[in-house]
């Protein structure tokens, strides 16, 4: 492919639309990879499924370094190889990037299509260690809940922070790309928090309980000051998201159930309802909304974020897709709280469905792919 005029590449790759096909464009050779021809700054969300291991010829059972994708405007399932991502508990994000925590608990953050790999300071210096030595296999299912960027390009140029939520009581703490050491934001103690977003400049939390909280990281020592109170209508909700939805931040309350379903002693949930709420800053106020215009929101094992529709037209307004992020459910194998809900209908549906999402360590999740 190498004798083909660079001109004519070129061509071919200006006229690909979907990120499915410039991702083949990529694999014909060295070359083609390297021309970024025609690339957007972010695409449709993809569904990145569980890790899967494979019996060679002898019946062995031996590990599998490619991981299936699901092009979810498409319907397009693919396979890329990522030996980076082997055994590592993973979180989407909407910049391309994947947060990683391996069996040997360092933490990464890794672009599974450039396959870009940033190193983040391990697990051991997280906030809130165990007195208590645990595996390294089930330690890496919760060293991490959530994490969000303040930056789609984490490198040398742009100053990314990375915050998560950590440890066993959810806590708070954040460090950049190169860092050998996460810095603590000073919280409520033993207050677990829900989810976080940069949102205009400022990163904010959502605690378990509703109460929305700035994160204050340039002061001398970080620390949360609580903003707004739970909307005052709200039912007992077991997971509340942040997400930006054009310029404005928005609460995202879900409200889980037992699965009646599931086998008996098994620790599996539905999703029973969804609320969403826009804040008026003005007012320091929420207020619940019966739409959020064009807008799909994609919530689970991601940083939350909304798309809008008419701009992706594979996806329809007013629907929340999620997946499962009960970290409960995946001692017994989670991924079965998985759908999409319909937020004028007030109905539930389903988007993928398959044994393969079925996982023990490392659930189903949403990314917007980027090949910047």
């Amino acid at each position: 492919m190498d004798s083909i005029p660079v001109d004519i590449i070129e061509v071919i790759g200006k006229r690909l639309d979907d990120i499915d096909d410039h991702v083949r464009f990529g694999a014909v050779c060295k070359t083609w990879r390297s021309l970024k021809i025609g690339y957007k700054k972010s695409y449709t969300p993809w569904l990145m499924l569980p890790e899967r291991d494979e019996n060679n010829s002898d019946g062995e059972q031996v590990h599998n370094n490619n991981r299936k994708f699901v092009c979810l405007s498409s319907g397009k399932t693919f396979n890329v190889y990522l030996p980076e991502c082997q055994g590592s508990r993973c979180f989407g994000s909407p910049f391309g990037w994947l947060l990683t925590v391996g069996l040997d608990l360092n933490i990464h953050l890794l672009n599974p299509l450039t396959r870009v790999q940033l190193s983040l300071p391990p697990q051991r210096t997280f906030p809130f260690q165990s007195e208590y030595y645990i595996e390294p296999s089930h330690l890496r299912k919760i060293a991490v809940f959530k994490f969000v960027m303040s930056s789609s390009m984490p490198d040398s140029e742009n100053d990314c922070i990375v915050m998560v939520i950590c440890s066993q009581f959810n806590s708070l703490a954040f460090a950049r790309p190169g860092d050998e050491t996460w810095t603590i934001i000073d919280s409520p103690p033993q207050q677990a928090h829900s989810d976080i977003l940069f949102f205009n400049g400022r990163f904010y939390a959502i605690h378990a309980g509703g109460i929305l909280r700035i994160c204050e990281i340039n002061e001398p020592v970080p620390k949360t000051i609580d903003f707004l109170p739970p909307p005052d209508d709200i039912e007992l909700s077991d997971r509340f998201y942040l997400v930006e939805i054009s310029g404005h931040l928005h609460l995202v309350a879900r409200g889980l159930d037992q699965d009646q379903n599931a086998p008996e002693d098994t620790g599996r949930y539905v999703t029973d309802w969804f609320e969403v709420y826009k804040l008026d800053f003005d007012a320091k106020k929420w207020i619940v909304l019966s739409d959020f215009g064009d807008y799909s929101i994609f919530i689970g094992t991601n940083s939350s974020f909304a798309i809008s529709t008419s701009e992706y037209p594979g996806f329809k307004a007013n629907y929340i897709y999620f997946t499962d992020d009960h970290e409960e459910c995946y001692e017994y194998g989670g991924g079965h709280n998985m759908g999409f809900y319909d937020f004028d209908n007030q109905k539930f549906g389903s988007f993928y469905v398959g044994e393969d999402i079925i996982s023990f360590f490392c659930p189903p999740l949403f990314f917007r792919p980027s090949l910047g």
